[in-house]
C-alpha cells in the first residue's frame, strides 16, 4: 500500500490517500486497476473509471445471462390462488377466503425466508411497508433478467419495472418490464426501489441519488444492497477481497460515506441490516489462491465443486452469521426515505 494525492468523488477532499492495487479475477485476466480510500469519508473507489466500462461485462457476465428460472411458468389458476392466499400473508386481508383456498395451494416458495436473511422477500416487503399488490416497483440495475422481481411478480405484484443501461435490449417476461436505459429516462414515481449490488457498479453516485430521490413517491422506501468497508474480510484478505470485483465495482461505500451520499441527494438512511454470505469468505480464499471466481470448479458456478469441503462450507456459513451480528459484515443493505424538512 502507498500514497498518493487524489480528491475523493464522494466528499471532494483532496489528500494523499492510500492507495491499493486489485487484480480482475471473477473471469481470471489478472489485469490491475489501482483504488484509493478516503481519509475522510472512508470510501474505497476505483482511481480512473475505463471510458468502456462495457468491455468488463462480457456476454457470459452471470447478470446479463437469462436463468432457467425465466423459462418457467405456473398455471394460471395456480397463480390466481396463490395471489389470493399471498394477500392474506402479506397484506391481512380476506381471511375466510384464504382458509379454504389453503387446502387446495401452498403459499409461493418465493414468499419464504430465513428470518436473518436480509434479501429475502418477505423480509424486505415487511420492512418496507407496502400496502397493495398495485404498489409501482423499480429496480435499478438489475441486468437483463430480475430474480427479485420474478418473485414480487410470483406473489401478485403488478407494476414491475427494471432498468438497465448494459442489457443489450429491452426485455419482457409476464408482467415484467426490463428498460435498457438510464434511470434519468424513467418516468414516474414508485413504492418501492430496489439497487440489489448494482450501485457500486454506477460511475456517477450522486446524481444517481438525486434520480432516487426524485422518483420515490412521498412515502416510498428504498433498498440499496452494496458491499462495504472496513469489514474482516477486507481486513483479512485485502485485495483479494472477493467483493472488491475490480474493476466492475468502482465504488466501495464506509457507512461514512453512504449516509454523505443519501444527504446530498435529500435522502436519509433509517436502518442497516449486515447481509454478508458465505460467498464472501470462499471467493476471497479462491481469490487468495489465484483461483478466479469462474473456475470450472468454482463453488459459485458448480453445485458438485470439490474445491473446498463440506466442513470448510459450513465454517463460511458460521463465519458470515459471526459477521453479521457483531457489524463486521462485508455486505449490508441500506434503507432509504426522503429526508425530513
Amino acid at each position: 500500500m502507498t500514497n498518493s494525492r487524489h480528491t475523493c468523488r464522494i466528499c471532494n477532499t483532496t489528500d494523499k490517500h492510500p492507495i491499493f492495487v486489485g487484480r480482475e479475477m471473477m473471469f481470471g485476466t489478472r489485469e490491475e486497476f489501482e483504488y484509493f480510500q478516503c481519509n475522510t469519508c472512508g470510501c474505497l473507489q476505483l482511481t480512473d473509471i475505463p471510458k468502456n466500462l462495457g468491455k468488463y461485462y462480457p456476454s457470459d457476465y452471470t447478470p446479463h445471462a437469462l436463468p432457467e428460472a425465466a423459462k418457467q411458468g405456473r398455471n394460471w389458476f395456480t397463480r390466481i390462488m396463490q395471489k389470493q392466499r399471498c394477500r392474506t400473508a402479506l397484506f391481512g386481508k380476506h381471511y375466510k377466503v384464504n382458509s379454504i383456498l389453503k387446502l387446495i395451494v401452498d403459499l409461493p416458495s418465493a414468499l419464504y425466508g430465513s428470518p436473518n436473511e436480509v434479501s429475502s422477500v418477505d423480509h424486505l416487503i415487511s420492512k418496507v411497508g407496502l400496502k397493495s399488490f398495485d404498489d409501482p416497483i423499480l429496480d435499478v440495475g438489475c441486468g437483463i433478467y430480475s430474480n427479485w422481481l420474478a418473485s414480487l411478480e410470483e406473489l401478485g405484484f403488478t407494476e414491475l419495472l427494471g432498468v438497465d443501461p448494459l442489457i443489450p435490449g429491452d426485455q419482457n417476461y409476464g408482467g415484467i418490464r426490463i428498460a435498457m436505459s438510464e434511470l434519468c429516462d424513467v418516468s414516474g414515481k414508485f413504492s418501492l426501489i430496489t439497487l440489489h449490488h448494482s450501485l457500486e457498479h454506477i460511475s456517477n453516485q450522486e446524481a444517481t441519488l438525486i434520480q432516487i430521490e426524485k422518483h420515490l413517491a412521498p412515502d416510498g422506501i428504498c433498498v440499496i444492497r452494496i458491499p462495504i468497508i472496513p469489514s474482516r474480510v477486507w481486513e483479512e484478505y485485502g485485495t483479494n477481497w472477493v467483493e472488491l470485483d475490480t474493476p466492475r465495482h468502482l465504488y466501495l461505500h464506509s457507512l461514512k460515506s453512504l449516509n454523505l451520499l443519501a444527504k446530498n441527494a435529500g435522502l436519509e438512511v433509517f436502518d442497516i441490516q449486515y447481509d454478508t454470505t458465505a460467498f464472501e469468505f470462499y471467493g476471497s480464499e479462491m481469490y487468495s489462491r489465484d483461483i478466479p471466481l469462474t473456475d470450472k470448479n468454482s463453488p459459485w458456478i458448480n453445485a458438485s465443486s470439490t474445491l473446498f469441503s463440506k466442513e470448510e462450507m459450513n465454517d463460511f456459513k458460521v463465519e458470515a452469521n459471526i459477521v453479521n451480528q457483531s457489524g463486521q459484515a462485508g455486505r449490508a443493505a441500506f434503507f432509504l426515505r426522503k429526508a425530513l424538512v
